[in-house]
């Protein structure tokens, strides 16, 4: 067999061959002995068929299975012997046949990109502190006091931000009401009164007093209660007959007791330790995130174009399905479609430069997933959605993902390995990390 490479685009080979008519020629006799072994003819007991007769019955379907061996066997050998990492389907091109004459036929193909490792070890880092301060934790506790407030009337003063307000309400259009409602309770820093949108509505409310009444112009919506007047310009009157103030508790041993714990102590110990928790969670994410920036400058390589755009179609209309699923219009939706592809296939490719550098790594490194490591790994999901080992097992296996499973796993072993290795410079909590 002959074969010539060329070099068609990014990760593209054009593969032409050239097999010989003596291999056609044995494939075509292999095929017509097989046809002879089963052939059954009237007149002819089985693989008794005379050739010529079998050679004329049969010609058609011999000659597709001849074509079908030679180029899946040429093939083959043709990505082994050149140690080729096809992705995706091959492109065979147009196969003319002909018994006494050689084959020749073309194969295009994308294949992963090939390319040298940069030095992954001693990569450096920088990490922010992620221990706590008295500051944090009384910030934190008083998050807590704020979620405990209670709202008290404002016996005299003014209207902030913070507040809400007990009022009448109407809407007119042109002198004509045609909406009111009575005892509303309306949140000063909101933009909705019932189900009217008022985005001046803070403004308009902030420094009131009760008994005031203040005049917006509005827009009414096509959500509107009166059909025939929704999509209208209206006015708008509130009448303030209440102000009323979130009240917080004062952090002490009430409010920890409020929240279940013994005293504030105790709180203040629990909320220290949770706040480190978060700190070195994110500080982690921090390092992966440096990490995979890194990678990325290390894969200076084109992509398979066929494969990238295979997959940004994919993610694209996981994006859009997304969107729909929030309620995001139609029309918003296909007017940042060039924004939502670009972002996509740029998501893409970083994503798979990363996993390709990544396993090259594990590679090199010898770096594998055990099954005690895929057991603990399907133990800690179950732990996580209240299932039994088996069952969190059986449910991965019938979605067709233990694979996956297993290179997320290797990947992340990988990482963890980079992180070991890497020289992490401790900074302070205020700087700022720069990723490329």
């Amino acid at each position: 067999m002959d074969i010539e490479i060329e070099e068609v685009g990014p990760c593209k080979k054009l593969l032409k061959f050239e097999i010989p008519k003596e291999t056609i020629e044995g494939e075509w006799q292999k095929q017509l002995k097989e046809v002879a072994q089963m052939a059954n003819l009237p007149g002819f007991r089985k693989g008794k068929a005379p050739r010529k007769l079998l050679e004329r019955k049969f010609s058609d379907k011999i000659m597709e299975e001849v074509k079908r061996a030679v180029v899946s066997d040429s093939y083959q050998q043709a990505i082994e012997t050149n140690k080729l990492t096809p992705v995706g389907d091959p492109d065979v091109g147009d196969i003319d046949l002909e018994l006494g004459k050689p084959l020749k036929f073309e194969i295009t193909l994308e294949v992963l990109p090939t390319f040298e490792l940069g030095e992954y070890k001693g990569m450096p880092l920088k990490r922010k502190s992620v221990s706590v301060t008295d500051q944090e934790v009384d910030k934190a506790l008083e998050t807590i006091s704020r979620q405990k407030a209670q709202l008290t009337v404002v016996k005299s003063g003014k209207v902030k931000d913070e507040d809400f307000v007990i009022c009448d309400c109407e809407v007119g259009i042109n002198g004509e009401v045609v909406w009111t409602d009575k005892e509303l309770e309306v949140m000063v820093s909101g933009s909705q009164v019932a189900d009217i949108s008022v985005p001046e509505l803070k403004n308009n409310l902030v420094g009131a007093k009760s008994g005031d009444k203040i005049a917006i112009d509005v827009e009414l919506g096509d959500s509107f209660s009166a059909e025939q007047h929704r999509n209208k310009s209206a006015k708008m009157e509130i009448s303030i007959k209440e102000i009323k103030r979130p009240e917080s508790p004062e952090i002490n041993d009430e409010l920890a007791k409020q929240v279940g714990y013994d005293s504030l102590d105790e709180l203040k110990e629990f909320m220290s330790e949770r706040l480190a928790m978060e700190k070195k969670r994110m500080s982690e994410g921090e390092l992966q995130g440096q990490i995979s920036s890194k990678l990325v400058e290390m894969a200076d390589f084109d992509m398979p174009e066929d494969m990238m755009k295979h997959h940004t179609k994919e993610k694209l209309h996981k994006y859009q399905l997304e969107l729909l699923s929030k309620g995001t219009p139609q029309e918003e939706i296909e007017k940042n479609m060039e924004e939502l592809k670009s972002a996509s296939e740029e998501s893409v490719i970083r994503d798979f430069k990363i996993s390709l550098v990544l396993e090259r790594i594990a590679e090199k490194e010898r770096i594998f997933v055990t099954e005690d490591d895929v057991n603990r790994r399907i133990s800690e999901m179950a732990g996580m959605y209240g299932l039994e080992p088996s069952g969190m097992k059986q449910q991965i296996e019938k979605m067709n993902s233990m694979s996956n499973l297993r290179h997320q796993l290797k990947e992340s072993k990988t990482l963890n390995l980079l992180m070991k290795e890497a020289k992490i410079e401790d900074i302070e909590e205020d700087a700022k990390i720069e990723e490329k």
